[in-house]
Parts: structure tokens; C-alpha cells; sequence
């Protein structure tokens, strides 16, 4: 993350993770690193479950599948809290690909913001408190 000219990385060293906020159209993301025994798993929730209306749950749940199967090195995923945008590597990854997937976390969520919220007609909010 040295060579990726980020700004405002912070550091859990007891839970082996770093952070970092990004501003996506008004918005604030964190994306998080942990870094385990065997591999490296970076993450952004961009959705609180509770936030989105029951009615619009299944389109946009089928819409992060769509995105899945048409978008490279894009996984959006969920957990009983809300829908994430992640990627895992193994930690012997080499720094171009370490970035490359850093990365398609940072497009997953501009992606997830500007092009699925309005499909359903969700209105984004900041997570960077709930994570």
C-alpha cells in the first residue's frame, strides 16, 4: 500500500488491519486490509441491510449478481449486516495484483453507488462509522 499514494491509512496492528476512507460522490467508504496467516482480504461495506427498502432487497441483490458475472475482479457479497464489495488474495500475492484488486474494491463501490443504488431507487449512505 506504500506505492499507492493513499492518503489517511490507519493501522490496527492488534487485529493485523488497515484502513482507509474514500469520498465517493459525497459519500464516505472505508476500506478495510486484513492481513491473516494465509491470506489478504480487503473490504468496503457500501450498504447497511437496514437501510434498504424490503422492496427494492431482491432487485438490487440480482443486480450485484449481474455486476458480478459482467464485472472483472468485482465481488459483492453480504452478511447479516449489509452488502460489501471485496477482494482475497493469497499473501504471497505480488504488489501489481495486490493493487489491481485494492482497486476493483475502490471501482466495486463507485460502481455499486453511481450505476445499482439507482436502479432500485436506494439512497446511499456514509458507512464508515458502521464497520
Amino acid at each position: 500500500m506504500k506505492n499507492m499514494d493513499l492518503k489517511g491509512i490507519t493501522k490496527d496492528e492488534e487485529k493485523s488491519m488497515l484502513f482507509v476512507n474514500f469520498k465517493i460522490n459525497d459519500k464516505f467508504f472505508l476500506v478495510q486490509t486484513l492481513v491473516s496467516k494465509e491470506w489478504i482480504n480487503i473490504k468496503a461495506l457500501v450498504a447497511l441491510l437496514k437501510d434498504i427498502p424490503k422492496a427494492a432487497k431482491e432487485d438490487l441483490f440480482y443486480n450485484c449478481l449481474v455486476a458480478n458475472f459482467n464485472l472483472h475482479e468485482v465481488t459483492y457479497s453480504a452478511d447479516e449486516n449489509g452488502i460489501w464489495v471485496e477482494a482475497d488474495m493469497p499473501v504471497d500475492t505480488n504488489e501489481s495484483n495486490f493493487k489491481v484488486e485494492f482497486q476493483s474494491v475502490v471501482f466495486g463501490m463507485k460502481y455499486f453507488i453511481e450505476q445499482i443504488a439507482p436502479k432500485v431507487k436506494f439512497d446511499i449512505k456514509d458507512t464508515t462509522m458502521f464497520t
